[in-house]
């Protein structure tokens, strides 16, 4: 989703394309993140949670990647990310965050 796309312009401002290449991209599956603030940024760290029970507990969040940005672009994202929910939401219905909640409501007769 563009940022342009988003903010409204003035009248006079000049709009700028910036060429993408998204050639060497990863993609990356992220179920957990941990946020962490610094002084000028904001440290995002994504991981895989099996939600697995060994033998000696619940198996690890494996970390794999850290994002790292300023808090104007964590703004940015942040915004973007609501919309994107909100517009999800009214198409679907309510996404429930609480697990306990979750599986409630998935386990209602049809």
């Amino acid at each position: 989703m563009s940022d342009q796309a988003n903010q409204p312009q003035p009248a006079n401002a000049q709009q700028i394309q910036v060429p993408i290449d998204a050639t060497e991209m990863e993609n990356v599956y992220a179920n957990y993140f941990r946020v962490t603030p610094t002084l000028d940024e904001v440290l995002l760290d994504l991981g895989m949670h099996a939600q697995l029970m060994g033998p000696t507990g619940p198996e690890p969040v494996n970390l794999s990647h850290r994002l790292i940005l300023n808090f104007v672009t964590a703004k940015k994202l942040a915004e973007v990310l609501r919309l994107v929910v909100s517009r999800h939401e009214q198409a679907f219905g309510v996404i429930e965050v609480d697990p306990n909640r979750r599986l409630r409501t998935n386990q209602r007769p049809a």
